[in-house]
């Protein structure tokens, strides 16, 4: 899992952008982030050479310069969740601008707790309200929510992330992290006394089991018999030379 969080507001100029870079500053030092900005601008200028290759029927085109690529495709306005699919599964923090509409967890940000009172209303799963409302009226209570400064702020997302961190430790006390289980792992993770890295099995390992795309994690006998059963059946067919073979992926759809 990923934690996903949007920051949103009433309109422009409330100070979301500005929430986004800094939250991203902050954990990007030590954590992988993404962000995700909903626009309603078309990304695409007229009459580029990007543009006509999509005129002209491309199904996509990518966009390749000095700084980086841009995948364009021709596609109805994505939900929330379309988008995320996009995002890398080991990614730690998504911090989405905009997507009011999405059922994820929310940042409100308002300018005075007037407006904050005025959009709780409107926007569900509201867990936070920041902004330049925080400046003054930090430590309160906006219907229940708090109101938090940056860097408050910055305190319940560590939370929420080492929470999901948790979540992907494989339960099966190997034992190799020094821990005498998964659980008292988890306990000196959330303590800041160890970090997710320390699971090996997470760090190591040259076989994944993927079911429904989730991960199901083996202990070391039912891990080598599926590796070396697979082995030998993808040895014994014709024109593969398995000593050369560096990777196997195998898809089953039931």
């Amino acid at each position: 899992m990923t934690v996903i969080v949007a920051v949103v507001g009433a309109g422009r100029g409330r100070g979301k952008t500005t929430l986004v870079e800094f939250l991203t500053w902050r954990f990007s030092k030590n954590l992988r982030v993404w962000t995700v900005k909903h626009v309603s601008e078309s990304f695409d200028v007229e009459e580029k050479d990007t543009w006509r290759h999509m005129e002209a029927g491309a199904e996509g085109t990518i966009a390749v310069g000095p700084d980086g690529l841009v995948v364009l495709r021709h596609q109805a306005e994505a939900t929330l969740e379309t988008v995320i699919g996009e995002v890398p599964r080991d990614v730690d923090l998504v911090l989405v601008e905009g997507f009011r509409e999405a059922a994820n967890s929310k940042i409100l940000v308002a300018p005075s707790v007037e407006e904050a009172e005025e959009q709780l209303g409107r926007i569900r799963g509201v867990f936070a309200v920041s902004g330049p409302v925080a400046e003054t009226k930090a430590g309160g209570v906006v219907q229940g929510v708090p109101i938090l400064s940056p860097e408050e702020l910055s305190e319940r997302l560590n939370r929420m992330i080492l929470e999901d961190q948790i979540k992907r430790l494989p339960g099966i006390d190997c034992k190799k992290c020094g821990y005498p289980s998964c659980k008292a792992l988890a306990a000196a993770i959330l303590n800041g006394e160890a970090a997710l890295r320390d699971c090996k099995t997470l760090q190591i390992s040259d076989l994944t089991l993927m079911v429904d795309d989730v991960q199901v994690y083996l202990s070391e006998f039912p891990k080598n018999f599926v590796k070396n059963v697979v082995l030998a059946m993808t040895g014994s067919l014709k024109g593969v030379d398995v000593e050369k073979v560096r990777r196997i992926t195998v898809n089953i759809q039931v």
